[in-house]
């Protein structure tokens, strides 16, 4: 069973918060399960330890049933970020995500105070006062976990919850890139969990659209050789990629899924594999740009800028991303299947 973080890491981590400013927390854009529970073990951390003010700012959009479920249940309160002032007094955390990616709000010229990430280093952080980097981890969650068990504190059960959710959604209910960490983390969280609101959360009600969107991404997914595509219209919101890509790499016939649609001014790609040799996250920053794109072994996501007024301009940016993956994966020559 792994241990919880070093006592040092913690008392690092309430010096970085200390001072008089309120801190902000920053996931990334359209925050998924794991930085939402992240942002909230934060926030909770603070204001038990230091009686510090948090407020969790948000840059896009939470679309996806469960995690708009998650925030109903378990009173998860975020604020945009155009309504805050964030300069060079303010103090910032940055979760689930880091410095200079394309996925987060935070203005350039800005350094966050705290940066927590279960994700590789894309860059050199060291004027960050407390870093805390763990790709070995499965889950961000994991590591505000540790940090709440070192701090002796009562975990409230929407809390509790909120963690264990987070952890069990990033991972797939432990199944995919999980370690001893997360295992010991979920088991030491579940006991605390409130178990009819988990349950709400993770069958959350989705309407008519929902259904027309997965009709669309099934008729449009195309195999070549062992990786299936599907581009999708104009989606709802950017969550709908991921979990296209979650959902197409079901198919037994693939090693790889890939997931690109339109939102606004952004095309948004998710990847997925099967594959154990090699790095997802490695392959789509090659497609995309190593500040547009980022992930782990099995799972990736990114986006890039596309003009919406152009016309065809989303439809021509992801036949390019297609085709840069397929060149990649050595499936370009390989006639095209569609999947239906």
């Amino acid at each position: 069973m792994a241990s919880p973080a070093p006592k040092s890491m913690l008392t690092g981590l309430l010096q970085a918060l200390g001072g008089r400013a309120p801190l902000i927390i920053l996931p990334h854009d359209n925050p998924d399960p794991d930085a939402l529970a992240s942002a909230a073990a934060l926030k909770y951390l603070a204001q038990e330890l230091l009686e510090k003010d948090a407020i969790i700012a948000q840059g896009g959009i939470v679309g996806r049933a469960e995690n708009r479920a998650m925030l109903t249940y378990l009173n998860i309160d975020l604020k945009p970020v155009s309504a805050l002032r964030l300069n060079g007094d303010s103090l910032v955390a940055l979760v689930d995500t880091q410095p200079g990616r394309i996925n987060n709000s935070l203005p350039r010229g800005i350094v966050p105070a705290v940066v927590i990430d279960h994700h590789p280093a894309y860059a050199d952080y060291r004027q960050v006062p407390f870093l805390d980097l763990r790709n070995e981890y499965g889950a961000t969650s994991t590591i505000l976990t540790e940090y709440v068990r070192e701090a002796r504190i009562e975990i409230e059960s929407k809390l509790a919850t909120a963690l264990f959710y987070g952890i069990s959604a990033e991972t797939q209910d432990l199944g995919r890139e999980a370690t001893p960490a997360d295992i010991a983390a979920a088991q030491f969280l579940y006991p605390y969990t409130n178990k009819r609101r988990l349950a709400k959360i993770e069958n959350a009600r989705v309407p008519r659209v929902y259904f027309r969107a997965f009709h669309d991404a099934i008729e449009r997914a195309v195999i070549y050789d062992r990786v299936v595509v599907s581009i999708l219209p104009q989606v709802q919101y950017p969550d709908m990629v991921a979990e296209v890509a979650d959902f197409l790499l079901r198919l037994d016939e693939v090693e790889w899924a890939c997931a690109i649609g339109a939102f606004g001014d952004n095309l948004h790609i998710s990847l997925r594999t099967t594959e154990r040799d090699v790095n997802a996250g490695d392959i789509l920053q090659h497609v995309l740009g190593s500040e547009s794109a980022g992930g782990h072994d099995m799972t990736a996501g990114g986006r890039v800028r596309i003009d919406p007024t152009q016309t065809g301009s989303a439809a021509s940016a992801a036949a390019g991303v297609r085709d840069r993956l397929l060149a990649l994966l050595e499936s370009a020559a390989t006639p095209p299947r569609p999947l239906v």
